[in-house]
């Protein structure tokens, strides 16, 4: 699935019906409050995307 073809969405469909893969996304809390990365993180939030006329 990961070799640059395009599959068809009845394929990949069928691959997760058999592969059931698991997903955990996890992550842990900072000690300390960084404002530089709370900024970055609404920076990409709430930025125009660039291939749109508002950027």
């Amino acid at each position: 699935m990961q070799d640059g073809d395009a599959t068809r969405a009845e394929a990949a469909g069928e691959w997760l019906r058999k592969k059931k893969p698991e997903i955990s996304i996890r992550w842990e809390k900072a000690e300390e409050h960084d404002p530089d990365a709370y900024e970055r993180l609404l920076r990409l939030l709430f930025s125009p995307r660039a291939d749109t006329g508002t950027a």
